[in-house]
């Protein structure tokens, strides 16, 4: 009898392990519904081939998922059965439902970081760089905390952006600038963390000068101010003080570009020292400068004078006997600091001390004496100096006179005679010029003088006697005659009348 098969069906049914993280093994394993009587050969569709030997119903294959990496590219695996033989089977028939394994992502870190141009001079630019530590799939964008962009492009780990400093200034402004990365998205990277350290940049001060120049009134009279300015070639930004080389400070305050101080000049005078002052900048100080440098050039003021008359006079401190010497006042007509010596016409000179207006001055008397002869004494101021200066304007005053009067002193005129002589003899007559304190005296000229007994007796200029001889009365008879007497009757000459 044939006993005919009736087909019945075996079925290939493939399974798989459900999930593995990335780079880990799938098991795609085959079940038979029935069991093999010779090997069965089953093709997978990923290309794999799994056998199950006779006898069994289940054969096995490991499958090796791509390594681990840092990108998001967890998926889902379907494989399924291409082709089964083998085993004998009236029909092996494969179960077309796929074997899916979920391969997840183990979750790697790609780190952001930032770096930056270290230094910078002020203007500069900075260049910050954002380095990857693995390539983006896709564009990564990165944000600064100083609100700028960086873009890793696809396929790259570097992208940079450039920073414009502030513009180059005046100010001592140096500092370090510290940015990081606020955000950091794209890249298809499982993980992408921004590293927090900031990117650090020095910006340099380029030094800048700043000058301080200094000005001064152009010109003053004699005891007014000098006003002193100091102009900063940019304003300071804290108050700069500026030393002058006569002890002066000036200060300019903050925010501002000039500063000034006013300088009191000496007191008007009377002498001429009209000048020139000359002041610099000693120091300065301040105002955050990158480098502040004083302007040396002077500042020149011109002081001049105020012409301020000084007058020198001499007055008379009244009228005087010939005996008596004639005395002045010289004066000033202000007290001045030092002494003044004044010169009078006569050519003597006085000095009034500093502090003092007036000296007195006293010339020689006149002297007393016989004859009519009054006058006067005038003098005048011909110069005034004092030391170590002159005068704006010197003045002198109208000359001053002391009227000088006689004494009334008596010239006594006495004759004399020979006491005796025999009649006949000679008689010696002798008139004697003397003052009143019966000193001998000269006479101006000759003087006449005439005696009662008609005699005359001349004393001759500068001379202070006069002599005549007459002859004595004689006659016959015994005994003396009388007695001659003899008396001057009148005087006559030139300068008889100049007598007191």
């Amino acid at each position: 009898t044939t006993i005919n098969d009736s087909v019945d069906t075996t079925t290939a049914t493939l399974t798989a392990s459900p999930s593995v993280t990335e780079g880990g093994v799938i098991t795609y394993t085959v079940t038979l519904s029935n069991p093999a009587q010779t090997p069965v050969t089953v093709t997978l569709s990923n290309g794999q081939t799994v056998t199950v030997e006779a006898g069994k119903t289940q054969g096995s294959v490991d499958f090796q998922t791509p390594a681990n990496d840092v990108y998001n590219n967890g998926s889902t695996v379907s494989v399924t059965i291409e082709n089964a033989t083998g085993g004998n089977f009236e029909q092996l028939t494969p179960n077309p439902t796929p074997a899916q394994t979920t391969i997840s992502d183990s979750v790697d870190t790609t780190t952001a970081t930032l770096t930056a141009s270290p230094s910078v001079t002020e203007g500069g630019v900075i260049t910050y760089t954002v380095t990857l530590s693995n390539p983006a799939q896709t564009p990564v964008t990165v944000t600064l905390s100083n609100g700028q962009t960086v873009t890793v492009e696809a396929g790259k780990t570097q992208g940079s952006v450039d920073f414009q400093t502030p513009a180059n200034d005046v100010y001592n402004n140096g500092s370090t600038v510290s940015v990081t990365i606020e955000n950091a998205t794209g890249g298809n990277f499982e993980q992408l963390t921004p590293n927090p350290t900031p990117a650090q940049t020095t910006i340099n001060d380029s030094v800048d000068t700043t000058t301080a120049t200094l000005t001064a009134s152009p010109s003053v009279t004699e005891g007014g101010v000098i006003t002193y300015t100091v102009t900063l070639s940019n304003p300071a930004q804290t108050p700069v003080t500026v030393t002058l080389s006569n002890g002066q400070t000036v200060t300019v305050e903050a925010g501002k570009t000039q500063g000034s101080v006013d300088f009191q000049t000496p007191a008007n005078d009377v002498y001429n020292n009209g000048s020139t002052v000359n002041v610099t900048i000693d120091k300065a100080t301040g105002g955050n400068f990158e480098q502040l440098t004083p302007d040396p050039t002077p500042a020149s003021t011109v002081i001049q004078d105020s012409i301020d008359p000084v007058t020198v006079s001499i007055v008379s401190n009244g009228n005087v006997t010939e005996d008596q010497q004639p005395v002045f006042t010289v004066k000033v007509s202000q007290a001045l600091d030092r002494p003044l010596t004044v010169t009078l016409s006569n050519g003597d000179k006085v000095t009034i001390e500093a502090g003092k207006t007036e000296v007195e001055y006293k010339a020689a008397a006149q002297g007393d004496d016989v004859f009519k002869d009054p006058g006067s004494l005038t003098l005048g101021v011909t110069d005034a100096s004092v030391p170590g200066a002159t005068f704006e304007k010197l003045e002198f005053g109208s000359p001053a006179t002391v009227e000088i009067s006689d004494t009334i002193s008596e010239v006594v005129a006495t004759l004399t005679a020979s006491p005796s002589v025999t009649e006949g003899g000679e008689i010696t007559y002798t008139i004697t010029l003397t003052n009143k304190d019966g000193l001998p005296i000269n006479n101006p000229s000759d003087l006449y003088f005439k005696l009662t007994d008609g005699t005359n007796i001349v004393v001759a200029a500068n001379s202070t006697t006069g002599s005549a001889t007459v002859i004595a009365p004689d006659n016959v008879y015994v005994g003396a005659n009388a007695p001659v007497v003899n008396a001057i009757d009148s005087v006559s000459g030139q300068d008889a009348w100049k007598f007191e």
